[in-house]
Protein backbone atom coordinates (compact mmCIF):
# COMPACT_ATOMS: atom_id res chain seq x y z
CA UNK A 1 0.00 0.00 0.00
CA UNK A 2 1.30 3.49 -0.84
CA UNK A 3 0.24 6.78 0.69
CA UNK A 4 1.37 9.91 -1.16
CA UNK A 5 0.97 12.95 1.02
CA UNK A 6 2.01 16.59 0.77
CA UNK A 7 3.90 17.17 4.00
CA UNK A 8 5.79 19.69 6.07
CA UNK A 9 8.39 19.00 8.71
CA UNK A 10 7.04 16.85 11.54
CA UNK A 11 8.27 17.54 15.03
CA UNK A 12 6.58 15.38 17.68
CA UNK A 13 4.46 12.26 17.91
CA UNK A 14 3.31 10.16 20.84
CA UNK A 15 2.52 6.54 20.03
CA UNK A 16 0.65 4.35 22.47
CA UNK A 17 0.11 0.60 22.60
CA UNK A 18 -2.65 -0.87 20.43
CA UNK A 19 -6.16 0.12 21.57
CA UNK A 20 -7.25 -3.38 20.52
CA UNK A 21 -5.99 -6.02 18.14
CA UNK A 22 -4.78 -4.32 14.92
CA UNK A 23 -5.88 -0.86 16.15
CA UNK A 24 -3.29 1.76 17.13
CA UNK A 25 -3.89 5.20 18.65
CA UNK A 26 -1.35 7.96 18.25
CA UNK A 27 -0.92 11.73 18.45
CA UNK A 28 1.01 13.57 15.78
CA UNK A 29 2.26 17.14 15.60
CA UNK A 30 3.65 19.04 12.60
CA UNK A 31 4.94 22.54 12.00
CA UNK A 32 2.90 24.92 9.84
CA UNK A 33 5.12 26.00 6.94
CA UNK A 34 4.27 29.25 5.11
CA UNK A 35 0.78 29.27 6.59
CA UNK A 36 -0.23 25.95 4.98
CA UNK A 37 -2.35 24.36 7.73
CA UNK A 38 -3.63 21.60 5.44
CA UNK A 39 -0.10 20.43 4.59
CA UNK A 40 0.85 20.44 8.26
CA UNK A 41 -2.17 18.31 9.10
CA UNK A 42 -1.29 15.80 6.40
CA UNK A 43 2.32 15.76 7.63
CA UNK A 44 1.25 14.86 11.14
CA UNK A 45 -1.01 12.09 9.86
CA UNK A 46 1.64 10.70 7.49
CA UNK A 47 4.37 10.64 10.12
CA UNK A 48 2.06 9.12 12.74
CA UNK A 49 0.95 6.39 10.34
CA UNK A 50 4.53 5.50 9.53
CA UNK A 51 5.42 5.19 13.19
CA UNK A 52 2.28 3.18 13.85
CA UNK A 53 3.19 0.80 11.04
CA UNK A 54 6.66 0.34 12.53
CA UNK A 55 5.09 -0.23 15.94
CA UNK A 56 2.83 -2.90 14.41
CA UNK A 57 5.89 -4.69 13.07
CA UNK A 58 5.18 -3.96 9.41
CA UNK A 59 8.15 -3.47 7.12
CA UNK A 60 8.01 0.09 5.80
CA UNK A 61 9.71 1.86 2.90
CA UNK A 62 9.60 5.63 3.14
CA UNK A 63 10.65 8.04 0.40
CA UNK A 64 10.89 11.79 0.83
CA UNK A 65 11.42 14.67 -1.56
CA UNK A 66 13.07 17.68 0.01
CA UNK A 67 13.35 21.24 -1.32
CA UNK A 68 15.63 23.65 0.57
CA UNK A 69 15.67 21.19 3.45
CA UNK A 70 11.88 21.03 3.80
CA UNK A 71 10.03 17.77 3.12
CA UNK A 72 7.63 18.38 0.24
CA UNK A 73 6.37 14.90 -0.56
CA UNK A 74 6.13 11.75 1.55
CA UNK A 75 5.44 8.34 0.03
CA UNK A 76 4.88 5.46 2.42
CA UNK A 77 4.97 1.85 1.21
CA UNK A 78 4.03 -1.12 3.39
CA UNK A 79 5.06 -4.67 2.60
CA UNK A 80 2.76 -6.49 0.18
CA UNK A 81 1.05 -8.50 2.93
CA UNK A 82 -0.01 -5.48 5.01
CA UNK A 83 -2.46 -2.61 4.71
CA UNK A 84 -3.84 0.39 6.56
CA UNK A 85 -7.55 -0.42 6.37
CA UNK A 86 -9.14 2.45 8.28
CA UNK A 87 -8.14 5.77 9.88
CA UNK A 88 -10.30 7.56 12.45
CA UNK A 89 -9.52 11.18 13.28
CA UNK A 90 -10.33 11.65 16.96
CA UNK A 91 -9.09 15.17 17.72
CA UNK A 92 -7.47 18.08 15.92
CA UNK A 93 -5.92 21.22 17.38
CA UNK A 94 -4.22 24.24 15.79
CA UNK A 95 -2.04 26.14 18.23
CA UNK A 96 0.87 28.47 17.58
CA UNK A 97 2.91 27.17 14.66
CA UNK A 98 1.77 23.56 14.95
CA UNK A 99 -1.11 21.28 14.08
CA UNK A 100 -1.77 18.40 16.48
CA UNK A 101 -3.98 15.45 15.60
CA UNK A 102 -4.99 12.31 17.49
CA UNK A 103 -6.21 9.37 15.46
CA UNK A 104 -6.71 5.63 15.44
CA UNK A 105 -5.54 3.41 12.60
CA UNK A 106 -6.37 -0.18 11.81
CA UNK A 107 -3.21 -1.83 10.45
CA UNK A 108 -3.55 -5.36 9.15
CA UNK A 109 -0.68 -7.72 8.46
CA UNK A 110 -1.70 -10.89 6.66
CA UNK A 111 1.31 -12.74 8.00
CA UNK A 112 3.40 -12.31 11.13
CA UNK A 113 6.83 -11.46 9.83
CA UNK A 114 8.75 -12.66 12.88
CA UNK A 115 8.35 -13.90 16.43
CA UNK A 116 10.23 -11.20 18.32
CA UNK A 117 8.13 -8.37 17.03
CA UNK A 118 6.42 -7.32 20.28
CA UNK A 119 9.58 -7.30 22.37
CA UNK A 120 11.88 -4.37 23.05
CA UNK A 121 15.53 -5.31 22.90
CA UNK A 122 17.92 -3.22 25.04
CA UNK A 123 19.98 -0.85 22.91
CA UNK A 124 22.81 1.33 24.17
CA UNK A 125 23.18 4.59 22.25
CA UNK A 126 26.74 5.87 22.52
CA UNK A 127 27.24 9.61 22.12
CA UNK A 128 27.72 10.62 18.50
CA UNK A 129 31.40 11.38 17.94
CA UNK A 130 32.26 14.74 16.35
CA UNK A 131 34.99 13.59 14.01
CA UNK A 132 34.82 16.68 11.77
CA UNK A 133 35.67 19.04 14.63
CA UNK A 134 37.74 21.42 12.49
CA UNK A 135 34.69 22.18 10.30
CA UNK A 136 32.49 22.78 13.36
CA UNK A 137 33.93 26.31 13.64
CA UNK A 138 31.37 27.41 11.03
CA UNK A 139 28.36 28.17 13.21
CA UNK A 140 30.20 27.09 16.38
CA UNK A 141 28.73 23.59 16.22
CA UNK A 142 31.13 22.08 18.76
CA UNK A 143 28.24 20.60 20.75
CA UNK A 144 26.56 18.99 17.76
CA UNK A 145 27.76 15.59 18.97
CA UNK A 146 25.71 15.59 22.19
CA UNK A 147 22.78 17.51 20.66
CA UNK A 148 22.54 15.11 17.71
CA UNK A 149 22.67 12.23 20.20
CA UNK A 150 19.70 13.67 22.11
CA UNK A 151 17.80 14.14 18.84
CA UNK A 152 18.63 10.59 17.70
CA UNK A 153 17.52 9.20 21.06
CA UNK A 154 14.11 10.85 20.63
CA UNK A 155 13.76 9.47 17.11
CA UNK A 156 14.69 5.97 18.26
CA UNK A 157 11.89 6.14 20.80
CA UNK A 158 9.45 7.25 18.09
CA UNK A 159 10.56 5.16 15.11
CA UNK A 160 12.18 2.10 16.71
CA UNK A 161 9.59 0.42 18.96
CA UNK A 162 11.67 -2.78 18.78
CA UNK A 163 14.34 -1.33 21.08
CA UNK A 164 14.54 -0.06 24.65
CA UNK A 165 17.02 2.83 24.42
CA UNK A 166 19.52 3.95 27.03
CA UNK A 167 22.26 6.53 26.42
CA UNK A 168 25.77 7.25 27.65
CA UNK A 169 27.55 10.60 27.52
CA UNK A 170 30.67 9.28 25.80
CA UNK A 171 31.43 7.96 22.33
CA UNK A 172 32.66 4.47 21.54
CA UNK A 173 35.18 3.82 18.80
CA UNK A 174 34.30 0.87 16.52
CA UNK A 175 37.79 -0.50 17.12
CA UNK A 176 36.94 -0.80 20.82
CA UNK A 177 34.03 -3.17 20.20
CA UNK A 178 36.15 -6.19 21.09
CA UNK A 179 34.86 -9.55 22.28
CA UNK A 180 35.61 -8.68 25.91
CA UNK A 181 33.79 -5.35 25.65
CA UNK A 182 30.83 -7.07 24.00
CA UNK A 183 30.65 -9.62 26.82
CA UNK A 184 30.77 -6.88 29.44
CA UNK A 185 28.03 -4.88 27.71
CA UNK A 186 25.84 -7.98 27.50
CA UNK A 187 26.46 -8.72 31.18
CA UNK A 188 25.31 -5.16 31.90
CA UNK A 189 21.97 -5.95 30.23
CA UNK A 190 22.58 -4.58 26.73
CA UNK A 191 21.83 -6.48 23.53
CA UNK A 192 22.66 -3.92 20.85
CA UNK A 193 25.00 -0.93 20.72
CA UNK A 194 24.68 1.94 18.25
CA UNK A 195 27.94 3.74 17.43
CA UNK A 196 28.11 6.77 15.12
CA UNK A 197 30.53 9.46 14.01
CA UNK A 198 30.06 12.77 12.18
CA UNK A 199 32.73 12.66 9.46
CA UNK A 200 31.88 15.74 7.39
CA UNK A 201 30.64 19.26 8.23
CA UNK A 202 32.56 21.05 5.49
CA UNK A 203 31.55 24.02 3.39
CA UNK A 204 31.27 23.61 -0.39
CA UNK A 205 31.16 26.18 -3.14
CA UNK A 206 29.72 29.64 -2.59
CA UNK A 207 26.19 29.98 -3.99
CA UNK A 208 25.61 33.73 -3.40
CA UNK A 209 26.59 36.79 -5.44
CA UNK A 210 29.21 39.20 -4.09
CA UNK A 211 26.52 41.71 -2.96
CA UNK A 212 24.55 39.08 -1.06
CA UNK A 213 25.10 37.49 2.33
CA UNK A 214 27.63 34.69 2.09
CA UNK A 215 25.86 31.42 1.36
CA UNK A 216 27.55 28.11 0.74
CA UNK A 217 26.69 24.53 0.18
CA UNK A 218 27.35 22.67 3.41
CA UNK A 219 27.82 18.94 3.72
CA UNK A 220 27.03 16.46 6.45
CA UNK A 221 28.05 12.82 6.73
CA UNK A 222 27.33 10.33 9.50
CA UNK A 223 28.89 6.87 9.78
CA UNK A 224 26.72 4.43 11.75
CA UNK A 225 27.40 0.92 13.05
CA UNK A 226 24.99 -1.34 14.93
CA UNK A 227 26.51 -4.14 17.03
CA UNK A 228 24.89 -7.31 18.36
CA UNK A 229 26.90 -7.68 21.57
CA UNK A 230 25.75 -11.23 22.34
CA UNK A 231 26.77 -12.59 18.94
CA UNK A 232 29.75 -10.22 19.00
CA UNK A 233 29.33 -8.92 15.49
CA UNK A 234 28.42 -5.80 13.57
CA UNK A 235 25.02 -6.40 11.98
CA UNK A 236 24.54 -3.07 10.20
CA UNK A 237 26.84 -0.39 8.82
CA UNK A 238 25.88 2.63 6.75
CA UNK A 239 27.14 6.08 5.84
CA UNK A 240 24.44 8.74 5.48
CA UNK A 241 25.20 11.91 3.50
CA UNK A 242 23.29 15.11 2.79
CA UNK A 243 23.82 18.79 1.99
CA UNK A 244 21.96 22.07 2.35
CA UNK A 245 22.43 25.80 1.93
CA UNK A 246 24.33 27.49 4.75
CA UNK A 247 24.20 31.25 5.38
CA UNK A 248 27.61 32.05 6.84
CA UNK A 249 26.49 35.43 8.17
CA UNK A 250 23.16 34.39 9.61
CA UNK A 251 23.07 34.49 13.38
CA UNK A 252 22.20 30.87 14.10
CA UNK A 253 21.89 29.69 17.67
CA UNK A 254 23.81 26.62 18.77
CA UNK A 255 22.76 23.10 17.88
CA UNK A 256 20.90 22.82 21.20
CA UNK A 257 18.29 25.31 19.96
CA UNK A 258 15.11 24.85 17.94
CA UNK A 259 16.33 27.64 15.66
CA UNK A 260 19.21 25.49 14.43
CA UNK A 261 17.01 22.45 13.76
CA UNK A 262 14.52 24.61 11.81
CA UNK A 263 17.25 25.89 9.48
CA UNK A 264 17.68 23.97 6.19
CA UNK A 265 20.96 22.41 7.35
CA UNK A 266 19.51 21.33 10.69
CA UNK A 267 16.42 19.91 8.97
CA UNK A 268 18.58 17.81 6.65
CA UNK A 269 20.56 16.44 9.62
CA UNK A 270 17.29 15.65 11.41
CA UNK A 271 16.05 13.75 8.34
CA UNK A 272 19.18 11.59 8.45
CA UNK A 273 18.75 10.90 12.17
CA UNK A 274 15.18 9.75 11.51
CA UNK A 275 16.46 7.48 8.74
CA UNK A 276 18.95 5.94 11.17
CA UNK A 277 16.16 5.22 13.66
CA UNK A 278 14.02 3.58 10.97
CA UNK A 279 16.92 1.41 9.80
CA UNK A 280 17.59 0.32 13.38
CA UNK A 281 13.96 -0.77 13.64
CA UNK A 282 14.19 -2.89 10.50
CA UNK A 283 17.36 -4.63 11.74
CA UNK A 284 16.16 -5.31 15.30
CA UNK A 285 12.42 -6.00 15.11
CA UNK A 286 12.81 -9.70 14.26
CA UNK A 287 15.60 -10.40 16.74
CA UNK A 288 14.62 -12.46 19.78
CA UNK A 289 14.84 -10.88 23.22
CA UNK A 290 17.68 -12.31 25.32
CA UNK A 291 17.44 -12.62 29.10
CA UNK A 292 19.33 -14.32 31.92
CA UNK A 293 18.10 -16.54 34.72
CA UNK A 294 18.52 -14.56 37.95
CA UNK A 295 16.80 -16.94 40.40
CA UNK A 296 15.34 -20.46 40.48
CA UNK A 297 12.58 -21.53 42.88
CA UNK A 298 11.29 -25.07 42.29
CA UNK A 299 9.16 -24.83 39.14
CA UNK A 300 9.72 -21.08 38.61
CA UNK A 301 12.57 -19.01 37.32
CA UNK A 302 13.17 -15.26 37.52
CA UNK A 303 14.55 -13.51 34.45
CA UNK A 304 16.09 -10.06 34.15
CA UNK A 305 13.61 -8.71 31.60
CA UNK A 306 10.09 -7.40 32.25
CA UNK A 307 7.33 -5.08 31.06
CA UNK A 308 9.84 -2.48 29.84
CA UNK A 309 10.93 -5.05 27.27
CA UNK A 310 7.34 -6.00 26.30
CA UNK A 311 6.64 -9.02 28.53
CA UNK A 312 3.10 -9.26 29.91
CA UNK A 313 1.41 -11.25 32.64
CA UNK A 314 0.00 -14.44 31.17
CA UNK A 315 2.29 -14.50 28.14
CA UNK A 316 3.31 -17.90 26.90
CA UNK A 317 6.94 -17.76 25.85
CA UNK A 318 9.09 -20.27 24.10
CA UNK A 319 12.59 -19.99 25.52
CA UNK A 320 15.83 -21.51 24.47
CA UNK A 321 18.49 -22.23 27.05
CA UNK A 322 21.83 -21.20 25.66
CA UNK A 323 25.03 -22.48 27.20
CA UNK A 324 28.45 -21.51 25.96
CA UNK A 325 31.15 -24.15 25.95
CA UNK A 326 34.53 -24.57 24.30
CA UNK A 327 34.50 -26.86 21.30
CA UNK A 328 37.40 -28.84 19.88
CA UNK A 329 38.35 -25.91 17.70
CA UNK A 330 38.64 -23.67 20.76
CA UNK A 331 35.65 -21.54 19.77
CA UNK A 332 32.57 -20.99 21.89
CA UNK A 333 29.52 -22.85 20.69
CA UNK A 334 25.83 -22.75 21.62
CA UNK A 335 23.72 -25.55 23.01
CA UNK A 336 19.96 -25.04 22.81
CA UNK A 337 17.32 -26.87 24.81
CA UNK A 338 13.69 -25.77 24.23
CA UNK A 339 11.40 -25.11 27.22
CA UNK A 340 7.93 -23.52 27.19
CA UNK A 341 7.04 -21.30 30.17
CA UNK A 342 4.26 -18.94 31.19
CA UNK A 343 4.84 -15.49 32.69
CA UNK A 344 3.20 -15.49 36.15
CA UNK A 345 4.61 -12.24 37.60
CA UNK A 346 6.04 -9.22 35.87
CA UNK A 347 7.61 -5.92 36.96
CA UNK A 348 9.36 -3.23 34.98
CA UNK A 349 12.66 -5.04 34.49
CA UNK A 350 12.05 -8.53 35.88
CA UNK A 351 9.59 -11.41 35.48
CA UNK A 352 8.80 -14.82 36.92
CA UNK A 353 8.05 -17.69 34.55
CA UNK A 354 6.72 -21.11 35.52
CA UNK A 355 6.75 -24.52 33.87
CA UNK A 356 4.08 -27.21 34.02
CA UNK A 357 6.57 -29.50 35.78
CA UNK A 358 9.64 -28.74 37.93
CA UNK A 359 11.60 -31.36 36.01
CA UNK A 360 11.51 -29.13 32.93
CA UNK A 361 13.67 -26.61 34.80
CA UNK A 362 15.98 -29.06 36.53
CA UNK A 363 18.82 -28.42 34.07
CA UNK A 364 18.66 -24.61 34.30
CA UNK A 365 21.17 -22.64 36.37
CA UNK A 366 21.43 -19.05 37.53
CA UNK A 367 23.16 -17.07 34.83
CA UNK A 368 21.89 -19.26 31.98
CA UNK A 369 20.84 -17.32 28.93
CA UNK A 370 17.23 -17.36 27.76
CA UNK A 371 16.17 -16.44 24.26
CA UNK A 372 12.51 -15.40 24.19
CA UNK A 373 11.43 -16.17 20.66
CA UNK A 374 7.67 -15.88 20.91
CA UNK A 375 5.10 -14.03 22.98
CA UNK A 376 1.37 -14.64 22.76
CA UNK A 377 -1.46 -14.42 25.26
Amino acid sequence: MKLQIIASTCCLMLLTAPVSANWYEMTGQAAIEQGDVSAAKQAAIADALERAALFAGVRVTSQQQLVAGVMQQHQLSLDSSSEIREIRLLRENIGGDFVTVTLQAEILSQQQSCSGIQQKKPLLLAQVELGARRDAVHGQLFELDKNATAQLSRHLQDYSPAVDVSTVDYSIQPALMTDSINRQLFSDGQQFVLVSQITDLSLGKRTSRFWQDERFERYFALDVSLYDVFNQQRVFQQQYRTQALWNNELSVAGSHSQQFWQQPFGQKIDTILKAVAKDVQQYTQCQGLLAQVSHIDQHQIAINKGSRQGLQLGDSVTVMQIQRFAGKDGLEKLHKSPVTLKITEVSTDNAWASASSPTLLSHLQIGDLISINNSAI
